[in-house]
């Protein structure tokens, strides 16, 4: 090959490698599906994610590292009103009013699948931009569609390969366990008075479905547990069809005898699969190409041992939903649609000092078992971070036993006073089975700061730039 065929082989590569120049002008799109475990504060990061993008023209500061900003090519960001898309729209101003109050509050979870999008116009950088600036204006336009959906649906996936008789015995061998034997006591009581092979009758299963449902929601809400199944039992509202309620029983192998509980059960669980899992996935997920996974590892490491293995077992099975090979079950349902990026990121890094917030990053990334994790080009590449979607502290120092520590201080929800808080240590790694002895000490709900309600000076955060560069910043050059 002459020096001139490689040269004309390299810029082909280097072309090959950049967006369409019709795309940037007319306006490529990119979908960043945003969802989280419990309590992970997922409507607050999507919130201030569009604030901070709102407001970045105004005050590029709040936003350095997402480069399109950080290097002066931001030309506007605004919120398409209207819009086409099927999704109920995120209510992003309904959220900020509410933090922007007096008194200020957090808005409440959303518990359905909905959806924002937001026009980004930027100067692309580099050769790019001088090529576009010949053909157009030399503004390009990126269409962002950020959606918002429950995490739990996503521990939904291995469902798809399970047997009803297998789920029942994995899931009550969960029940029968640790805390979940006391949440789960009314429900378990009803199994030993119903067995599983006499005639179906509606009142049980309505009954053993009602009971079911209330102990996952108890798991989650007052508990903190994770790994709930199936996801949108959780949310009742969202799943009103009668043939949708079941729950697990102590089920033999094989088929069950038709016309028994068991039966009935059966087939609305294969339903299930059928009528919600798989439309969701095929529906929506394959149209996602970047993924946000929020979670609240501080919370789960204040809740103590059995919190924070339930948490990493949610984890693990939400990785499957990031797995594309050959033989896989997303491989089989979504054909070549895939997620490019995902990212990992641990919520609330305000809660605790600077210096150990690379702690929390190490001990998420330990929990997702990354360096282990089949990371090939047949999957979605996939990052870790720490982040705070708002500031609501301040560090501070305090002494302990004549030893001064870093500390937080902020105001908890309903004080009048704002107080310092220590929370201990985060490891870098899983703690030790030896280790849960040591108590770590718990933090209260912050309040959120002074925000203005106007796009104008956005909000405070940790790392919300880094993330959003990682996820779109290749779609931005």
């Amino acid at each position: 090959m002459s020096m001139f065929d490689r040269a004309g082989a390299g810029l082909s590569d280097w072309l090959s490698g950049m967006p369409d120049l019709a795309d940037l002008v007319s306006g490529s799109t990119v979908s960043l599906a945003v969802t989280g475990l419990s309590r992970a504060g997922k409507t607050v990061f999507i919130t201030s994610l569009v604030h901070n993008l709102l407001s970045a023209l105004h005050q590029p500061h709040r936003m350095p590292l997402l480069k399109v900003v950080g290097e002066g090519r931001l030309v506007a960001a605004r919120i398409v009103d209207g819009g086409t898309g099927v999704l109920p729209r995120f209510p992003y101003e309904r959220n900020i009013e509410r933090m922007a109050a007096s008194p200020a509050d957090w808005p409440p979870r959303t518990i359905d699948i909905s959806e924002i999008e937001i026009n980004i116009r930027f100067m692309p950088a580099g050769a790019l931009g001088f090529l576009l600036g010949r053909v157009s204006s030399g503004v390009a336009t990126l269409k962002l569609k950020i959606v918002d959906y429950p995490g739990e649906w996503l521990l939904d996936l291995p469902l798809l390969t399970q047997s009803y008789a297998d789920w029942s015995r994995a899931t009550l061998q969960l029940c029968r366990r640790g805390l979940r034997a006391e949440i789960a006591r009314d429900f378990l009581a009803f199994l030993s008075d119903h067995r599983p092979d006499v005639a179906a009758n509606e009142d049980d299963a309505k009954r053993a479905h009602e009971l079911y449902r209330q102990y996952l929601q108890t798991a989650r809400d007052q508990h903190g547990l994770s790994y709930l199944q199936p996801g949108r039992f959780l949310d009742p509202d969202t799943l009103e069809n009668v043939g949708m309620w079941f729950a697990p029983l102590d089920v033999a192998d094989g088929a069950p005898r038709a016309g028994t509980l068991a039966a009935l059960m059966e087939s609305r669980f294969e339903a299930y699969k059928k009528n919600v899992v798989i439309p969701f996935y095929e529906t929506y997920f394959r149209n996602f190409s970047r993924q946000v996974v929020l979670v609240d590892v501080l919370g789960a490491l204040l809740a103590g041992r059995e919190v924070f293995e339930d948490t990493q077992h949610a984890l693990d099975a939400i990785l499957e939903s990031f797995r594309y090979g050959r033989s896989g079950i997303l491989s089989r349902l979504l054909g070549g649609a895939r997620i490019e990026k995902v990212l990992f990121a641990a919520t609330k890094a305000d809660h605790v000092p600077d210096v150990q917030r690379d702690h929390l990053a190490s001990l998420l990334r330990s929990m997702v078992a990354l360096p282990a994790l089949d990371v090939s080009s047949s999957n979605a590449a996939i990052d870790v971070a720490a982040l705070a979607s708002v500031i609501s502290t301040e560090e501070d120092s305090l002494e302990i036993d004549g030893q001064r520590v870093q500390v937080v201080v902020g105001k908890p929800v309903g004080s009048d006073t704002r107080a310092k808080f220590f929370i201990g240590n985060v490891p870098a790694r899983p703690p030790r089975p030896e280790a849960w002895g040591k108590p770590f000490l718990n933090i209260p709900v912050f309040e959120p700061p002074v925000i203005d309600v106007s796009p104008i000076d956005g909000i405070a955060h940790i790392n919300l730039d880094v993330a959003l560069d990682y996820l779109i910043g290749d779609q931005l050059r």
